[in-house]
């Protein structure tokens, strides 16, 4: 440890505190220094606290280190990280105090202790020294750490950090030293390049002189050729002597041999510059080495494939892929969303089988708004990297589509009081409390729920407009009914119906929509959240939204409700049990089960006060008032699980 700080402080070092932890203290504890978001931090810990230490039996049998137990944390919302994870040095992702603590016993994600007593019996300390330092300068570090190991060689705690900045200053120094002699090589080969252009500037020169030298020496022999064949010409024709012919022919091959031998240095001139050449290219070579050998040191290198930097993301859950790559070898790999480590898989700490290149593939699930992703990887050398990316996720708008029937005038049963004042009123609950836009609603009564036309609503319509994510809420009031089928799945012989304006009471099967039909047209429809709402019933006794059956014995099994109900998402809510009659009353103007569902849509079935009411909570309500209404005669039904609640309504 630093046994005493110089004074003033070192220029690289923002902040320091010596900070003690002793056993028996539970609990991240506030040390008071504060750190900037980027401000790099040194935190150097020795000491020994004894998990049992005031137990006379347990004493000295499990003694910790700080590497073992010691936690830091920044503010109070980030979560705790073990000493042992600490670098020589840490970037703080956040602001705030720097809190510090240990592991006595089982703790949460931000270092607090689930039972402190655990803690009682710990004794001994941690002593931890805090650096802030001003800048991220490896050298001025280096050479802290070096005269505090000099004041004090016996200090084990420095000496490793002392041995790390060493390392880095090495390789700063032999970057430098590469940069210096590439600096060096390119003067060199400048001044060479400057030198071989006078060199051959005057090369060129001298060759234009010799040039000029032979031509003038040609036109020179050669007119002492002429004038020495018309000299000879004329000495033969005056009988010279054969003496005197071969004196001039040797001077003449004299001549020519001055003239070769010019030639001669012209080729060596040639052959000297393919040297220079030769050389420059050595020279490059060279350079381009020591350009190599200067990436070698480079920390390194990330590559995020997916998703892309500010995306903006429907899905909740995406896959992070990409690549690292380090020539000397990766060591530690750590994966962060929103400042918190997410890593499904073993990448954390890659030791002892360094790899260079990592391939990455991480599931990860967003939160609503702006996400950060972070990459940091460390290599053997002690090289960091850390890159970041954003994403933004917002869940795709959920969309209510409605279709609300009332029939009171059937064609050919008798008529209701109250089924269409039943459906206006949902209708309208619909548009003016839920806000849902008209364009999504259909509000279909009497002569216009057709056979024809409820199919199309049911089966085709709400198939094409309703998303996987939207919600569906179909609403009937009207007549049910029931007929002989001994082929019924429900166990009872009986089919039963939900009875459009111009079914036939002579012929159902034709003309009216039986369960199985209803329960394949849910299953059609792609949403994930059907509510079907329904005030009729099918016991088919009289005084009720049902027609009587006569000659029928039989009493009606509840299964076609759970049929209904079958599938992801799928809640049926009915008036009535299925042996039981819905009814209708004139002091309330509407079927009894109706009236006291929008009472309980309207504000009186918020039970929890969080103004939304829930299908369950709308259940409850008219499980109550229903029967109270109709003295037992009447208790409706709820069918089908979802996960989560759905909100029916909202108290506005």
């Amino acid at each position: 440890m630093i046994k005493k700080m110089p004074e003033p402080l070192p220029d690289i070092i923002s902040t320091y505190k010596s900070y003690t932890i002793w056993g028996g203290t539970p609990g991240m504890l506030n040390t008071g220094v504060w750190v900037k978001e980027g401000e790099c931090i040194t935190i150097i810990a020795k000491g020994e606290i004894d998990l049992m230490g005031k137990n006379p039996i347990m004493a000295n049998k499990n003694v910790c280190k700080p590497k073992d137990r010691l936690l830091v944390r920044i503010g109070k919302t980030n979560f705790a990280k073990y000493y042992y994870h600490q670098l020589p040095y840490f970037f703080a992702t956040s602001s705030g105090n720097i809190y510090l603590g240990y592991r006595g016993g089982k703790i949460d994600n931000y270092g607090e202790p689930e039972k402190p007593i655990e803690y009682h019996d710990d004794s001994g300390s941690f002593i931890v020294d805090i650096i802030i330092w001003k800048r991220f300068d490896p050298i001025q570090m280096g050479k802290f750490f070096e005269s505090v190991s000099q004041k004090n060689p016996k200090n084990k705690e420095i000496e490793p950090l002392v041995q790390y900045f060493s390392r880095i200053k090495e390789i700063e120094l032999a970057e430098k030293k590469a940069i210096k002699e590439v600096e060096e090589t390119k003067k060199a080969i400048a001044a060479l390049e400057e030198k071989k252009k006078e060199e051959e500037k005057k090369e060129l020169s001298k060759i234009e002189e010799v040039k000029l030298l032979l031509e003038l020496e040609k036109k020179k022999i050669k007119e002492e050729v002429e004038h020495t064949i018309k000299s000879l010409k004329e000495k033969e024709a005056q009988e010279l002597k054969g003496r005197e012919r071969e004196e001039q022919i040797n001077e003449l091959k004299k001549r020519l041999d001055s003239a070769m031998d010019a030639l001669k240095e012209i080729e060596a001139l040639k052959k000297k510059l393919s040297e220079e050449s030769l050389k420059t290219k050595y020279l490059e070579a060279r350079i381009e080495q020591l350009e190599k050998e200067k990436i070698i040191y480079g920390p390194p290198n990330i590559v995020i494939s997916s998703p892309k930097d500010g995306m903006r993301i429907e899905n909740e859950c995406i896959f992070f892929s990409g690549i690292i790559e380090d020539d000397q070898g990766i060591s530690i790999l750590e994966f962060l969303l929103n400042n918190q480590i997410f890593n499904h898989q073993d990448y954390r700490r890659v030791a002892p089988n360094l790899k260079q290149r990592i391939e990455f593939s991480e599931k990860i699930c967003l939160k609503e708004g702006r996400n950060e992703i972070t990459v940091i990887v460390q290599d053997i050398e002690g090289l960091i990297s850390k890159k970041s990316i954003s994403v933004f996720f917002k869940k795709k708008q959920e969309e209510v589509w409605a279709i609300v029937v009332g029939i009171n005038n059937y064609k050919h049963f008798p008529h209701l009081k109250y089924a269409v004042n039943d459906a206006r009123e949902f209708y309208k609950y619909l548009l003016e409390i839920n806000k849902i836009p008209e364009d999504h609603i259909t509000l279909v009564l009497n002569e216009a729920a057709t056979l024809d036309r409820l199919r199309s609503l049911l089966g085709t319509y709400l198939r094409q407009k309703a998303g996987r994510n939207d919600m569906v809420i179909i609403y009937f009031a009207g007549h049910g009914a029931t007929e002989i089928e001994p082929s019924s799945p429900d166990g009872d012989g009986l089919e039963k119906y939900i009875l459009p304006y111009n079914a036939d009471p002579k012929d159902l099967f034709t003309t009216a929509i039986p369960m199985n039909e209803i329960a394949r047209i849910f299953q059609r429809i792609s949403s994930e959240k059907v509510v079907f709402i329904s005030d009729t019933c099918y016991s088919g006794a009289s005084g009720g939204r049902t027609i009587p059956t006569y000659n029928l014995r039989a009493t009606l099994s509840g299964a076609f409700l759970d049929r209904l109900s079958q599938g992801k998402g799928r809640i049926i809510l009915t008036a009535s049990d299925a042996n039981e009659v819905s009814l209708e009353k004139d002091e309330l103007g509407h079927g009894v089960f109706t009236y006291y569902l929008l009472e309980a849509l309207r504000g009186k079935g918020d039970l929890d006060g969080d103004r939304m009411i829930t299908v369950d909570e709308v259940h409850r309500y008219v499980s109550i008032k229903v029967p109270q209404a109709t003295e037992q005669k009447q208790h409706p039904v709820k069918k089908g699980e979802m996960k989560g609640q759905i909100v029916l309504g909202i108290v506005r």
